[in-house]
């Protein structure tokens, strides 16, 4: 299968159906993700390891339910942080302030 150059095809794409090559980027990881649904549960694994994301978001990516992705985790031999945020941090999760 012919591999078409990154660079050319972003110069083809922005502007003319992109605003911008952010916005193309972003629009190809979507479209990615959603072919391989399995790379949801790798990037959701990642981002809540390096404390990006919570563990309630990290399952909400990965498309599972807190306790299934608490299985994938203990699974692969992860530890399970059990920091759920400051107060602050949860009003502002349920949309309190």
């Amino acid at each position: 299968m012919y591999m078409y150059p990154t660079e050319r095809l972003t110069t083809v794409l922005v502007p003319k159906h992109y605003k911008t090559r952010s916005i193309l980027i972003e629009d190809a990881f979507r479209a990615l993700l959603n072919l391989k649904p399995w790379l949801k549960v790798e990037l959701s694994i990642e981002l809540y390891l390096m404390g990006d994301i919570s563990l309630l978001r990290a399952a909400e990516i990965a498309g599972m339910d807190i306790e299934s992705f608490k299985e994938t985790l203990k699974a692969r031999g992860f530890k399970i942080s059990s920091y759920i945020g400051s107060e602050e941090e949860i009003e502002r999760g349920m949309g309190l302030i």
